[in-house]
């Protein structure tokens, strides 16, 4: 079908569509660890061949079942591509007599593969392999929204006609066709992603991890993941602080000077440190947490004054007073010398020891908080605007798929990942083999007493290797990742597998239960998201030059406030050279336009 043609059909289809929630996501590029070396050497390759375990027996059963059941698709292999290393991390060890990948093949015909290239980060693998053009039937990446890097990378391997339209397919789709109804793709998926203007009426990227009912803004404590700071409980305690009471960065200062004037010892006897970094290393983007109401620049460093003018942070004058207030903590010994460059696994030996009071950022669903009583949330901080709700964009997404255009058969391919997202395909994805992981009670799945057990140990070779199922997340995490139409809770009765009945997350549920947040929606993409057009991408090639935040740390540790001003006033002017009022002007043309488009608040 030419691509004309199809451009008339869904202007017919889809004529009247306008979406009413934005996506404006972000995610690291970076995952869990704890897949073996000898899996890393047998899924590092593309090419793949179909195993010769598969019996010639029972490939003709299969070809008998073939017409008698919707969810044969064909008898054949299909290689998943993943840059993304959370999958990987967590793939069985025999991906074709696992129980789950097993079933799949039994009822669809696919023997699926997955495959991944180790590499300095995803997204610069994905770069290299797009470049070589050296991809196999599909690929699957993280795609928050179009402003994440990987998404030029996408837009162009697409125009360059790497992967295949698949709009023809769409229509009639168990699961996708439910993109082309009005509202349910956020507006960024919509026009950004799935649907753009310049693929003529074709489709190459299907955005994934979209949830079927919008919830960003009902709080469900069975849900929330409750990030932040938090603090060791016996600390405040001792101080008879209530942690929610800590609201504004006065608040937060004085809090500290009382926990560095306690004389608070940790585990090895030492002085305990008043404020560390986040959990998972030094980072900048832990001031997000930790200062919020410093923060000015809320939309990529972008923000809009209340005369209506826009400015990125470091043109402010509030740039001084966020670099002022960390240099006091420093100074005065209340902050971690390593707050920004801390590596991962020396941050979790200091918290381990408890050597910092204050956790930088984590969060409910990490192990040093569930399996303990001894961290709590602090705050939450207030934001520029002094209240504390936790901001959405509404409903989102979180990765994508592209199918090869010289993949075999790519309605086959397209078919079948249709039918991983359908009702049957999350419920085998998700919970396993009926009988051996869980059994339907009352109409919905319940995790058998053995697979509660391995969940609640946190036995993840046991749910990779005996099941293949994600559980939530916990498991196989592919089947999290690579499903669409999200809905937990109407079509399996819990938030995730065993959350009804299972004992490992039950401290997330009380902590987020005991300290509930609220929600505030501010529509909209990150402002840095409108550098992806093309009358923009020479500016967007300077500005990618500057690093804020190293400038920011720079100016921090400077020697002294002559130094700070040197800084900031050397980085402004890069800003300008760079084409950043020329940006500005674009993104007050969007916003002129369409006040929701840009996720900026005042």
């Amino acid at each position: 079908m030419k691509k004309k043609v199809l451009k008339r059909m869904f202007s017919v289809l889809l004529a009247g569509t306008m979406m009413a929630t934005v996506l404006a996501g972000c995610g690291n590029d970076g995952g869990n660890t704890g897949s073996g070396d000898s899996q890393q050497s047998s899924q590092n390759e593309f090419s793949a061949q179909p195993s010769d375990d598969t019996s010639s027996a029972e490939g003709e059963s299969q070809a008998e079942g073939q017409g008698q059941s919707d969810e044969w698709i064909a008898d054949r292999e299909i290689v998943l591509h993943a840059y993304v290393d959370d999958i990987y991390n967590a793939l069985p060890d025999d991906q074709v007599n696992n129980p789950v990948f097993k079933e799949i093949k039994e009822r669809t015909g696919i023997q699926l593969k997955v495959t991944f290239t180790p590499g300095e980060s995803n997204s610069k693998t994905l770069a290299a392999q797009l470049a070589a053009g050296t991809i196999p039937d599909a690929i699957v990446c993280y795609l928050n929204n179009s402003a994440r890097p990987e998404f030029p990378l996408l837009h162009k391997a697409a125009k360059d006609g790497l992967f295949a339209d698949l709009s023809e397919y769409i229509p009639n789709s168990k699961v996708y066709s439910k993109y082309m109804e009005e509202g349910y793709l956020p507006n960024d998926s919509y026009k950004n992603i799935v649907f753009r203007e310049d693929f003529d009426g074709a489709v190459y990227l299907l955005h994934l991890g979209v949830d079927a009912v919008d919830r960003s803004m009902i709080y469900d404590p069975q849900e929330a993941y409750i990030g932040g700071p938090y603090i060791q409980k016996s600390i405040i305690d001792a101080l008879q602080i209530d942690p929610t009471s800590v609201r504004t960065s006065e608040d937060f200062y004085n809090l500290l000077v009382k926990i560095k004037e306690g004389g608070f010892k940790d585990d090895n006897g030492n002085d305990v440190i008043p404020l560390g970094p986040k959990y998972w290393g030094g980072s900048v983007d832990a001031m997000d947490w930790d200062f919020r109401s410093l923060m000015w620049g809320v939309s990529d460093n972008y923000n809009m004054d209340a005369d209506g003018q826009i400015y990125h942070f470091a043109e402010t004058e509030y740039v001084y007073d966020l670099i002022n207030y960390v240099r006091k903590l420093l100074a005065e010994g209340l902050l971690h010398q390593e707050y920004f460059t801390m590596d991962e696994t020396r941050a979790d030996e200091l918290y381990r020891n408890h050597s910092c009071a204050i956790m930088g950022d984590v969060h409910n669903y990490v192990d040093i908080v569930y399996e303990s009583e001894d961290w709590i949330p602090l705050g939450p901080l207030n934001d520029i605007q002094g209240n504390n709700k936790m901001v959405t964009s509404g409903k989102g997404a979180r990765g994508c798929l592209a199918i090869s255009d010289e993949a075999e058969n790519p309605e086959e391919i397209f078919r079948f990942f249709d039918w991983l997202s359908t009702y049957e395909g999350q419920l085998l994805g998700q919970y396993g083999i009926e009988g051996l992981s869980y059994n339907m009670v009352d109409g919905m799945p319940q995790l058998t007493e053995e697979a509660l057990d391995h969940l609640n140990k946190g036995d993840e070779k046991w749910m990779w290797n005996e099941v293949g199922a994600a559980f939530g997340g916990s498991g196989v995490y592919l089947f999290e990742f690579i499903t669409t139409d999200k809905n937990n809770i109407d079509y399996f009765g819990e938030a995730r597998p065993g959350a009804a009945g299972g004992s490992t997350f039950q401290r997330s549920v009380d902590l987020a239960t005991q300290y509930p947040r609220e929600y505030k929606l501010v529509e909209g993409l990150a402002a840095t998201s409108y550098l992806n057009s093309d009358d923009m991408a020479e500016i967007k090639a300077q500005l990618s030059l500057l690093n804020f935040d190293d400038v920011l740390v720079q100016a921090i540790f400077a020697k002294d406030d002559a130094e700070v001003k040197s800084i900031i006033e050397s980085f402004r002017a890069q800003l300008k050279s760079s084409g950043n009022d020329q940006f500005k002007e674009k993104l007050m043309e969007i916003y002129n336009e369409d006040p929701k488009a840009i996720n900026f608040y005042r």
